[in-house]
């Protein structure tokens, strides 16, 4: 806190943007075991163990469901303001466990340490992340939330070509050990000098005041979950991580079935991450000026041009237009949920109303990874996966539109 206090009083920009810069280094850092990242891997793995998409669908499931089973008491800790400490022990644990991924020889290992890897990724340095952005800013929720996930992209651009130039050229175990070094030495050290719970936590005072009916707001997590505006988040965010996961994890080995070589799936992935972090800033900023409601229906609409390109995808200019509406799309699934629980329900009970609603994200992405694995060993192909995805978008959109903001009749003080 010594150092953390020194650079406080020594610079004239608010501490936030220091804070916001710790926590996007961690979502960067999470990519290193991400759908991506993790995608660049399945093919050489594959070759080497013998192992099905099937099997590798269901070890990211795994860990989807310890994410599930982990999101509501990691969302305790949080609103016990312990979130500095689990995103410190994240990375470590992070970095340990993407390192341990060099020594998979068998199933259990690889459901282990997959587990492990998209259990952090997914809830921890996730979720946590966003619970301090939102107690460090209030008018500007929207834009800093949209810098966040940009450091998420970043993570998403970085990380598979990272991967991919290690696997060509050192073979997938060491690339596995150098991403688990390179996790902790990016990220660890900005962790400690810069996460801090709130602004009190440091004695600042916020950099713009609450909206007129912030205060009135803070629901419990008991009131929220009576709010339909509550239900159509969380389920709308669940779908959306159900066919984005079951696209972003098969998206590598998709393009190789489809003749776009391993160098060349690594560029359209760049694109997919590049579109994420431009998408991420977008729709944050659309966030604090437009109707949450049109903003996260609108992500529905992205996601169905981005699934139709895909769908027709044989060459390399359309698997770029597909990236290109699908990583805008991913941006709209990252920022806007997150924008829309701290501005609906307020930040007093943020990190267990993450929590409760985080397994519908979770159990989203479990079962798509699954689709898209079961379908491709049954059939030898995405095609029918990827046009059920399209249907849901259809209907989640409908859906999307009865979203409105709620007012709590118990507010609790801040």
């Amino acid at each position: 806190m010594f150092i953390s206090n020194k650079i406080r009083q020594k610079s004239s920009i608010y501490f936030g943007w220091y804070v916001l810069v710790g926590a996007g280094l961690v979502q960067l850092v999470s990519n290193a075991s991400g759908s991506l990242g993790l995608s660049m891997f399945i093919v050489p793995m594959r070759n080497e163990l013998n192992f099905s998409m099937t099997l590798f669908s269901g070890a990211i499931s795994s860990g989807s469901i310890l994410a599930a089973i982990s999101a509501i008491p990691i969302g305790f800790l949080f609103d016990l303001k312990k979130t500095r400490y689990v995103l410190i022990f994240s990375i470590i644990l992070m970095g340990i466990a993407t390192y341990a991924m060099s020594y998979v020889n068998g199933w259990i290992s690889l459901y282990i340490l997959v587990a492990i890897t998209r259990m952090l990724f997914s809830t921890p340095m996730m979720i946590g992340g966003a619970v301090i952005t939102a107690k460090w800013f209030v008018v500007e929720r929207g834009k800093a939330n949209g810098i966040l996930y940009a450091f998420h992209s970043v993570g998403m651009i970085i990380f598979p070509i990272l991967a991919s130039i290690f696997i060509i050229n050192f073979g997938w175990r060491q690339a596995w050990e150098y991403l688990g070094i390179i996790v902790v030495l990016v990220a660890l050290v900005p962790a400690i000098l810069f996460i801090y719970e709130e602004p009190e936590s440091l004695g600042i005072k916020f950099s713009a005041k609450p909206k007129d009916d912030e205060e009135n707001n803070n629901f419990s997590v008991q009131d929220a979950l009576k709010t339909k505006s509550l239900w159509i988040i969380s389920i709308g965010t669940g779908i959306l991580y159900f066919f984005h996961s079951g696209i972003n994890t098969h998206q590598a080995a998709f393009l190789q079935d489809r003749g776009i070589s391993l160098g060349l799936s690594s560029l359209v992935i760049s694109v997919n991450a590049i579109s994420t972090g431009i998408g991420s800033i977008a729709w944050g900023l659309i966030c604090d000026r437009v109707n949450i409601k049109y903003a996260f229906s609108s992500v529905f609409i992205c996601s169905m041009l981005a699934i139709i390109a895909l769908i027709f995808t044989y060459n390399i200019f359309l698997a770029i237009v597909a990236s290109v509406f699908f990583g805008f799309a991913m941006g709209g699934m990252l920022t806007v949920p997150s924008v829309a629980y701290a501005n609906f329900f307020g930040v007093n009970s943020l990190g267990k109303i993450r929590g409760v609603t985080h397994p519908f994200s979770t159990a989203g992405a479990a079962i798509g990874v699954m689709v898209s694995g079961i379908i491709f060993d049954i059939y030898g192909s995405y095609s029918l996966a990827f046009w059920i995805y399209f249907i849901i978008s259809i209907v989640m959109f409908v859906f999307s539109l009865f979203l409105n903001k709620p007012i709590s009749k118990n507010p609790q003080q801040l």
